[in-house]
């Protein structure tokens, strides 16, 4: 069977998401009782890192896709976030998916609500447009009047307390036995002493080897630094943030609402965490921070030369916009914190889950395109099922190395994929290659 077994040796690098449950379902699978064989190694000291996409305050849990593929993933995982071990993380709020009836998105509005009314039971009413829209929310709660809007309220789904999910996997993992060391890889080490085939480890920033018989890649939007090969198919993309401190009186009226989605612009919003701290965000192409040959890197508060940075003033106004059409009074509150969440982005949107082409001993699990999380709890199954190339053949394709480049991830859009930069605010476009059928998808 691929894949390692005992006795070999594990080295997970990056303990976010994909390297967190990739640890626990090793070690509460072929890894039982063997759990100190396998090593998750992390530049956080108490992971996962805090500029790590996973280390939020919460992540949408939806169900709402245009793709019947990933929306009946979406109901699996549900599911689970409904079980004993996940539910304490999980916030079932409901969520509200919106876009402009004269936008494109307005069809996978569309789509997604079908395949919603399609399941069993039905989780969504009829589709409402402008003024009935406002239905959706809590009597007495004050929203915009979606002039011109289609939508509907998907009543499952919400969100997950994103850091706490995989503290608690990185916890039970180590009641397992897996081991935890604190470093930031800097380069992988080969065998032979080259850059390609077999690999038996990563050299940290400190210069130190850490050794093992299979090497996982979790490294998320760091991926190309180890990977330079990847720099496209797994591109660090930033994704602007917002947050606000509700008063405890404003905290009483918020409280109880759902999670809304404006898909034309890719605009969301949460409803307040115990803290208080309302976040609102956008889902769309992107920014990136070119860095040397790559065309994007991560840049975060923890980057050299960056720890006061702010997004930029063009991504503040859109998150201000979004969030007046959908609470335009909170738009006058001060905006307490605004960052970047680097997503590892795949113009599919699928997922890698695959052994590197050039070395059987190296697996990488990337490729999160900022919609992972929700499927949290079947993420470890899913690589230990890559790993041991158990799953359906269709995932295996799909979450290729290679991947399938027909497919466009149509949930940030129908058109070109546009992307800045987040130094000059210069606008990139990347087409899809010539000749190929793009189709759409999530």
């Amino acid at each position: 069977m691929p894949g390692p077994q005992p006795p070999q040796t594990v080295l997970i690098v990056g303990a976010g998401e994909f390297g967190a449950t990739a640890a626990l379902a090793l070690a509460e699978g072929p890894y039982k009782g063997h759990g100190d064989l396998i090593t998750l190694v992390d530049r956080g000291a108490e992971p996962p890192a805090v500029d790590a996409a996973s280390s939020d305050y919460n992540k949408i849990v939806r169900a709402d896709y245009s793709d019947p593929l990933y929306q009946k993933f979406a109901l699996d995982a549900l599911a689970e976030w409904r079980s004993p071990r996940w539910r304490k993380h999980f916030h079932e709020c409901g969520v509200v998916v919106v876009s402009a009836s004269s936008h494109p998105q307005a069809t996978y509005v569309r789509n997604s609500h079908a395949l919603n009314a399609q399941s069993s039971p039905p989780s969504v009413g009829p589709l409402h447009a402008e003024g009935d829209i406002r239905r959706f929310y809590p009597a007495g709660l004050r929203t915009g009047e979606f002039p011109g809007d289609v939508a509907y309220r998907n009543s499952v789904g919400g969100w997950a307390a994103s850091r706490d999910a995989v503290v608690e996997c990185i916890d039970l993992a180590r009641a397992l036995g897996v081991r935890f060391v604190h470093a930031e890889a800097d380069a992988l080490v080969h065998a032979d002493g080259s850059t390609k085939g077999p690999v038996r480890g990563v050299r940290t920033k400190e210069g130190k080897t850490l050794e093992a018989d299979f090497v996982i890649l979790a490294c998320g939007s760091w991926t190309p630094r180890l990977l330079p090969e990847l720099a496209t198919n797994c591109l660090p993309t930033g994704q602007t943030v917002a947050t606000v401190k509700l008063s405890e009186d404003e905290m009483k009226e918020y409280d109880d609402m759902p999670v809304t989605l404006c898909l034309d612009t890719g605009f969301y919003c949460f409803p307040p965490n115990k803290d208080r701290i309302l976040k609102f965000a956008i889902h769309d192409r992107g920014w990136l921070a070119p860095s040397g040959p790559l065309p994007s890197l991560p840049r975060t508060t923890l980057s050299d030369g960056y720890a006061s940075q702010q997004i930029p003033p063009l991504a503040l106004a859109a998150l201000k916009r979004g969030l007046a059409r959908v609470h335009p009074q909170l738009v006058y509150k001060k905006v307490d914190e605004t960052r970047l969440c680097w997503y590892s982005d795949r113009e599919s949107g699928d997922f890698m889950f695959d052994f590197h082409p050039e070395s059987a001993n190296l697996f990488v699990a990337a490729g999160g395109s900022g919609h992972a999380f929700k499927f949290l709890p079947l993420v470890g199954p899913w690589i230990l099922g890559a790993l041991q190339r158990t799953l359906p053949a269709e995932q295996l394709r799909l979450w290729s190395f290679t991947g399938d480049r027909s497919r466009l991830d149509k949930s940030r859009g129908e058109g070109p994929v546009v992307r800045r930069d987040l130094d000059s605010g210069k606008v990139v476009e990347v087409r899809s290659a010539p000749g190929v059928e793009v189709r759409a998808k999530l």
